[in-house]
């Protein structure tokens, strides 16, 4: 007799560690890719953004609040403060790639998303690089190098030439994207 509640009880105790491991609420749901030029716009313009936000405007060559503080705390030799802005700017940059994909979804603009994410990642390169000089790291790279080792000056041309080819469908209302003036 003593076994069926012991066996009741290691039922309760199983289902109950079960549902602890568990995620304990549901997960979020993914969201999809753009399927309209709408969708596509938001998504894109918010992967300007965080390019803005991350290391400025590379047309105008003005450098983002992050940037130029990353770039102060390579000068000042300060590595533990370099690591801390980059990662900073590199969540921001993996943001921006995160909204490209999704901007991707709409075929039509899928060579300026692609163009986007590879501007984004050789940033990423550029941003390693002014880490190990602030590290003084065996094997530094300069970082303009490093941009362009990436494929950061190509990407850019092609996201240039390809936002300024692309055919708006003629039943949208295209909306400016702060970004594309240097403002966050």
């Amino acid at each position: 007799m003593k076994q069926r509640p012991l066996g009741a009880i290691a039922m309760v105790l199983i289902a109950l560690v079960g549902a602890a491991c568990g995620t304990g609420a549901p997960s979020a749901s993914p969201t999809p890719a753009a399927a309209t030029y709408a969708e596509y716009e938001t998504a894109f313009c918010a992967a300007f953004t965080s390019l803005i936000i991350a290391v400025g405007n590379p047309d105008a060559g003005t450098p983002s609040v992050l940037s130029k503080s990353l770039d102060d705390a390579v000068t000042a030799g300060d590595a533990a403060a370099a690591e801390s802005v980059a990662a900073t700017i590199t969540r921001e940059l993996e943001s921006g790639r995160q909204e490209a994909a999704l901007a991707g979804g709409w075929e039509p603009g899928k060579s300026t998303t692609v163009a986007i994410d590879h501007v984004l990642v050789a940033f990423e390169a550029e941003i390693a690089a002014k880490v190990a000089g602030a590290k003084h790291a065996a094997g530094e790279v300069d970082p303009q190098t490093a941009f362009e080792k990436a494929g950061g000056v190509e990407a850019w041309s092609a996201l240039v030439g390809g936002v300024g080819t692309l055919a708006v469908p003629a039943d949208a209302s295209p909306k400016p994207c702060p970004a594309f003036s240097g403002t966050p």
